[in-house]
Parts: C-alpha cells; sequence; structure tokens
C-alpha cells in the first residue's frame, strides 16, 4: 500500500510530520483526521520517514507571491479556520508550511498585527500587493458574519476556479506561441545571415536572376546591414506601446479595440465576463453589498471598456435602478450577464444565477479555445511553410539554370 507523508496541525496548535499507509491521496487524508489531526496536505513519498525528516528544512522560496501561493493559503486558512482552530495557532501553522519566501515573510508581519490586537482583515490590508481590496473585503463580511470559515471556502474555491481557467489558457496557446516564435527566429536567421552570402555567387550570373530572386536577396541584404534597425525600431514601438497604454484614453481606446479582434474578441469578451460574474457572485454571497462589490470589479475586470461600463451600471444601481437593466443598458456586456441579472433580482437569487452566467461562459471559453488552436496551429506551420518554400526556391532556382547552362 503506498505511504503518505502528511503535514497537519495538532489540537494545541502545533504543526506535526508524519506518514501513514493508505489506498489513495483522499483516504490518506482520513487516516490523518482519525489521529486527531487537521491535515495541511499529503503527498506520495517513496521513501516515507527519510522525506519526512526532510520537510521542515525545505528551502523556501519565491520573490513574489504568485497566484498559485495565493490560493494554496487561502485553501488551507479555510480549513484550519473550519477546524475550529484558534487565529494565531493557525496563523503560526501557516507560517511554518510557508514555502514562498515573501509569503512567509507576510504572514509573520500579519501574525504580529494580530497578536496586537488588529482582525485579521486590517491585517490583510495593510499588504496590498498580496491581498486585493476583494481578498480582504471578503474576509471582513466573514468576520462581521461570524461566518469567516465558510466565506473563506467560496474565496478558496473562486481563486481554484481561477488558477484553473488560467492555467487551462496558458496550456492551450503554448504550443501555438511556441511555433510561432521558433518559425520567426528561423526566416529571420535564413534570410538574414544566410541568403546574403549566395549573393556573391549570383553576381557571376549571365542572365537575368528571377523577379522572386531578386526580391528575396534584396530583402536579405536588406535585412543583413539594418537588422539592428528593425530590432531597435521594434523595440521602440513596443516601449511607445506600453507607454500610450498607461494613459487612461490609450488603455480605453485598446481594450474596446481588442474586444472585436476577428475570432480573439470574442474569446477574451466571454472570458472577461465569466471572471466578472464569478467574482460578483463569490462577493455578493460573501456578504460585500452591491455597490460595493461593483466598485471592487472595476478593479479585477483587466478591460478598462468594460470597467467604465461597471462604472455606469454602478451609478445607475446608487440612484435605485435594476442593476440587470442597467447592465443591458450600457451595451458594453453579452445580452446573458444582463438576462440573468434580471432573473436573479426577480428570484432573490442574484449571486446564483451569476454563478450561472460565469459556468456558461467557461465552457464556451474552454470549447472556442480549443477550437481557435486548432487552426492557428496548422495556419503558422502553413505560413512558415510558405516563407521558407519561398527562401528555397528562390535559391535554388537559379542554381539550377546555372547547372543547366554549364550542361
Amino acid at each position: 500500500m503506498p505511504v503518505y507523508q502528511y503535514e497537519a496541525i495538532d489540537k494545541s496548535g502545533a504543526a506535526v510530520t508524519g506518514t501513514v499507509s493508505a489506498a489513495d491521496e483522499r483516504a490518506a487524508l482520513g487516516e490523518v483526521r482519525d489521529l486527531g489531526l487537521h491535515p495541511m496536505g499529503v503527498r506520495q513519498t517513496a521513501g516515507g520517514a527519510e522525506r519526512a525528516a526532510e520537510a521542515p528544512d525545505r528551502k523556501r522560496r519565491g520573490r513574489r507571491v504568485k497566484l498559485a501561493d495565493l490560493t494554496l493559503f487561502t485553501r488551507q486558512l479555510a480549513n484550519l479556520v473550519k477546524g475550529g482552530l484558534p487565529m494565531m495557532a493557525t496563523l503560526d501553522a501557516l507560517i511554518e508550511n510557508a514555502d514562498n519566501a515573501r509569503l512567509h515573510a507576510v504572514l509573520s508581519e500579519v501574525r504580529t498585527a494580530v497578536s496586537g490586537g488588529s482582525s485579521l482583515h486590517e491585517a490583510l490590508t495593510e499588504h496590498p500587493k498580496e491581498f486585493s481590496a476583494l481578498y480582504v473585503s471578503l474576509v471582513q463580511a466573514g468576520e462581521a458574519s461570524g461566518e469567516l470559515a465558510a466565506v473563506l471556502e467560496r474565496l478558496a474555491g473562486f481563486l481554484e476556479q481561477d488558477l484553473e481557467r488560467r492555467a487551462q489558457i496558458t496550456a492551450a496557446l503554448a504550443y501555438p506561441v511556441l511555433l510561432m516564435v521558433a518559425g520567426s527566429l528561423i526566416v529571420f536567421v535564413l534570410v538574414t545571415f544566410l541568403i546574403p552570402k549566395f549573393s556573391a555567387m549570383f553576381s557571376d550570373f549571365d542572365r537575368a536572376l528571377p523577379f522572386v530572386t531578386q526580391v528575396v536577396l534584396g530583402v536579405a541584404g536588406f535585412m543583413s546591414h539594418y537588422w539592428w534597425a528593425l530590432i531597435g525600431l521594434a523595440i521602440a514601438l513596443l516601449l511607445g506601446h506600453r507607454q500610450w497604454l498607461r494613459t487612461a484614453t490609450g488603455r480605453l481606446i485598446w481594450d474596446r479595440w481588442r474586444l472585436h479582434w476577428p475570432m480573439l474578441g470574442r474569446l477574451m469578451e466571454r472570458a472577461a465576463t465569466a471572471r466578472l460574474a464569478r467574482t460578483l457572485s463569490t462577493l455578493l454571497r460573501g456578504g460585500v453589498n452591491i455597490l460595493d462589490a461593483l466598485e471592487m470589479m472595476e478593479g479585477v475586470v483587466d478591460n478598462a471598456y468594460l470597467a467604465e461600463g461597471l462604472r455606469q451600471v454602478r451609478a445607475g444601481v446608487r440612484e435605485g435602478e435594476s442593476l440587470g437593466l442597467q447592465t443591458r443598458a450600457t451595451g458594453r456586456f453579452p445580452g446573458l450577464l444582463a438576462q440573468m441579472m434580471l432573473v436573479g433580482e426577480q428570484t432573490g437569487d442574484v449571486d446564483g444565477a451569476l454563478n450561472t452566467v460565469a459556468d456558461a461562459f467557461d465552457v464556451e471559453v474552454s470549447t472556442s479555445l480549443k477550437g481557435l488552436v486548432a487552426i492557428i496551429e496548422p495556419l503558422i506551420i502553413l505560413v512558415m511553410g510558405s516563407v521558407v518554400g519561398v527562401v528555397i526556391y528562390a535559391v535554388l532556382i537559379p542554381i539550377f539554370q546555372m547547372n543547366q547552362g554549364v550542361n
């Protein structure tokens, strides 16, 4: 039977490690709970006791708190609070088990603030780079309602879904991006450094070179002499674009335009709306009022055009207007979002309706992403292959003609 190493907290709040034998990970967690411990995590190990001895000495790493680190921390915090462990003991355990150096330091400061009489949300507020306003507000709502464990459970679930979605998008686009980068690099090296070497050979050619060859040699000659200028121009354009995006007008124009890109525009709109709906649902279910939730959403949505639409919605809701009607009136969000908001307002379950919208758009994004990748991959191969084929053709035709002339 497999051996699992566990990290857990005992009733006194001390961190303990050990091993259990179980059929799978879920059974191992059950075994740890049967020992009267609160499990922090289990992992299968070949060496059992040897690895368990090494676990406390593992090297902490990381200069910043990534989403994966925050997600794991939130899930562990939710489990410990749900288990009834005192807050100081919970923070001690989380500090002890934090692999990320930055998170370890932040949690140490949070513990100091809590021991000095601050509430958890007040201590988290001091670290806005690690804990967003959304995160802090949910913790505050949980503390105020006395349901911190339940709110942390929902927050952990939200972060896990967000992390899964980002990982899915990254994995889907990794191969097409790799193909594009590798293909562009091959074409650049071929045209800039290899093709110009054929110019001297073709200079003695006693007849006019084919038009394709002339074009390729002209481009290659220009690239070989001014490739550094082209790279500099590309960098300057990139930096200029980034600077433009830092302006409110530039960001608004860019974000509005990219929602209308062929194929990608609808995908980005659906992905942003799914995240918006799920985040707003999490906030409302956590006890945050609608006006505060909408204000927070302006910073969560990574699109200035949609964020401006949320400001319009919030202004209308503040005046007593319907959330669904105001969302529809902006004309900036999919019709399904406004429709489900109206249904939620009628049934008194807005957060449930928003969660339904998020699930629907998540499925659409996943399906569309797979279809898009299925189109992009062969398209990139076709384009890069055509460019390389034209270059090779332009070089080989004169060589064949030269050989025919010699014969």
